[in-house]
């Protein structure tokens, strides 16, 4: 049975992660013997991972007992409990599902989810071990082994450890490997298994992608003695192959930033998708070499040689080696240039993986600075102003959002007294989007409306304002929803404009209605000359508005149900003539009950505006 579950568990650092890799690559790279270095790896992976308890089975043709499972032996453990203590053959004997997935091929996922029987039915002290997350040991398209990790329930699994784990099991699966080179060498094929195991160590040597990648065709170019050699990786975003490493072409195909068709059209394509290696000994008597544009024709290539670079049955990309005389492959060059595929593969993988690790803790770096900056552009502390009451939450949905809100004095009007109680501006808008976009959009946004506002006559001035500038100056496909106003805060006159945005809810005092803020007028930036209303209410004492934006209303409970207006106003009645805190506070509570643990999936901005009552 395979469930997946959010991990809680905190994120091991990256240079934790890095520098435990790396510790483990070395220490199996440096045994001959590499079964008598698994239980140390095994140890540092499960310390890096935050579990306790691990072991590694190995594919054995021999083991007919069921001492370990029939097929299997147990070549490392760490920490076991009780009840599976090697002396308690008991739990040992039964088979498990990994072990059962493993012989039927199976086994295919980087990660595989097991509900284990072994440790549910053994008698004994488990210490609540019932699950364990299973990683197949591969070389190419063959599994070594299987490297379990246990724990109490999925929730122990965290995705940054599970990369981990998918990780170790490359490292272990590659030597194994050359484990087996190593024991082919002292019987068979001397020179070339040395070549091989040579060639195994300087790519795990490399955990720089590009550094490998030259070192590999550079490397098979001169083993083979062949005129040239080429990698190609997939792109996603342009859905071609593209030339990422080459040796001896006339015309660098890297640097001209050449690529081919990812389909049947091409040797690479069809090789990628059959995962079988095309070999051509002759192009110019070959029909079945379609793909032989210009500037490959140049090349003066004869000899054709595609090999497919598997990592866990998947096609990661292609090998293509080529001579300008006819040439045939033999037999042993053929074995040979299988099995340094798979040892690419693996390298070239685990390497990716690495480089996106890298590249995603830059992100979450980034996002965090962004953070930081976005949120300092919302207002610190709610404005202190006598006969006033304030108060804001906000919570983006992720790292940085699109919602804002803002509160600022407004210029005011000519002829007003200086020592008066201040205008102030105020707006709400949401960005039609998430993330990073909206971010920056929502940056422009409030830019543009507190610029405009020091001289717009009124709300809907500056609103309309606003949607020129948005117009002539993004270049983004994004649209901003916004509700700005000007409260005299002397008089309690509120002066307002709304492009689009959710209507705010005014609760009055005298008559205990809800009354929504209506205004003609449409999102700022989808259309030219727009048409925005301007309208005015007088706040009374006790009197209280509410702005929000749909990240509120539009909040999705386990059944996918909206928390809506409805709701929203519920709250806003039972805590109807009270502060503005006690408001805010009411519907946050209210929202947060009604989705439970269900993930946010918008930005939640909440903005509260009370007139005090009179003394």
């Amino acid at each position: 049975m395979r469930r997946t579950r959010l991990a809680r568990r905190a994120r091991p650092d990256l240079a934790g992660h890095l520098a435990t890799l790396n510790e483990i690559a070395e220490v199996l790279n440096r045994s001959a013997d590499v079964t008598t270095a698994l239980d140390g790896a095994l140890a540092r992976l499960i310390r890096l991972m935050g579990l306790e308890t691990g072991w590694i089975f190995l594919k054995d043709p021999s083991a007919v007992e069921k001492q370990w499972g029939v097929g299997f032996r147990l070549a490392a453990h760490h920490n076991l409990p009780p009840a599976l203590s090697l002396q308690s053959m008991e739990a040992w004997v039964r088979d498990c599902d990994c072990q059962q997935l493993c012989l039927a091929g199976k086994l295919n996922r980087a990660h595989n989810e097991v509900l284990c029987r072994r440790t549910a039915e053994a008698p004994g002290d488990r210490r609540g071990l019932t699950v364990h997350a299973s990683v197949p040991l591969r070389s190419g398209d063959r599994v070594l082994g299987i490297l379990n990790i246990a724990a109490p329930s999925w929730d122990a699994f965290s995705p940054e450890a599970l990369t981990l784990l998918t990780n170790v099991g490359n490292q272990v699966g590659v030597a194994l490997e050359r484990a087996q080179l190593f024991d082919a060498l002292r019987e068979q094929r001397v020179r070339e298994q040395a070549v091989l195991l040579e060639l195994s160590n300087q790519l795990l040597s490399r955990p720089q992608l590009d550094e490998l990648i030259g070192y590999l065709v550079e490397a098979v170019r001169r083993l083979l003695d062949i005129d040239a050699c080429a990698l190609l990786l997939p792109d996603a975003t342009r859905g071609e192959l593209v030339f990422r490493a080459a040796v001896g072409w006339q015309t660098d195909p890297v640097a001209e930033a050449r690529s081919a068709p990812a389909d049947d059209s091409t040797g690479p394509g069809q090789v990628m998708r059959t995962q079988k290696p095309s070999i051509i000994r002759d192009l110019a008597h070959e029909s079945s070499a379609a793909w032989y544009p210009d500037w490959v024709q140049k090349e003066g290539f004869r000899g054709h040689f595609v090999f497919p670079l598997i990592v866990e049955g998947r096609s990661i990309g292609a090998l293509m080696m080529d001579s300008r005389e006819p040439r045939l492959l033999q037999e042993d060059e053929l074995r040979f240039l299988q099995v340094m595929a798979n040892q690419a593969a693996m390298a070239i993988e685990t390497a990716r993986l690495q480089e996106e690790e890298i590249q995603r803790q830059l992100l979450e770096e980034d996002l965090s600075l962004a953070r930081h900056i976005q949120v300092g552009m919302l207002p610190k502390t709610p404005p202190q102003i006598a006969g006033w009451e304030f108060e804001a939450f906000y919570r983006p949905a992720h790292k940085v959002g699109g919602d804002f809100f803002d509160v600022f004095e407004s210029p005011g009007q000519v002829g007003r007294i200086e020592d008066e109680l201040p205008l102030l501006g105020m707006v709400i808008a949401d960005a039609t989007d998430k993330g990073m976009p909206a971010a920056l959009y929502m940056a422009l946004g409030r830019t543009i409306i507190r610029s405009l506002a020091l001289t717009a006559p009124s709300p809907a001035a500056v609103l309309m304002q606003a949607n020129e500038v948005i117009l002539r100056d993004s270049q983004a496909n994004l649209f901003l929803s916004a509700f700005y106003a000007v409260l005299d805060t002397r008089s309690g006159r509120l002066g307002f404009a709304n492009a689009g945005h959710n209507l705010p809810l005014w609760c009055r005092a005298d008559t205990g209605e809800i009354k929504p803020l209506k205004g003609k007028g449409i999102i700022l930036g989808a259309l030219e000359d727009i048409a925005i209303e301007d309208k005015q209410v007088d706040i009374a004492p006790s009197d209280s508005i509410v702005f929000y934006t749909d990240g509120v209303t539009e909040a999705m409970d386990a059944r996918n149900r909206m928390f809506g207006e409805r709701r929203l106003r519920a709250a806003i009645r039972k805590v109807a003539g009270r502060s503005a805190a006690e408001v805010q506070h009411a519907i946050v509570e209210a929202v947060l009950e009604f989705v439970g643990d269900t993930p946010q999936s918008d930005d939640i901005t909440l903005f509260v505006v009370r007139r005090s009552p009179l003394e």
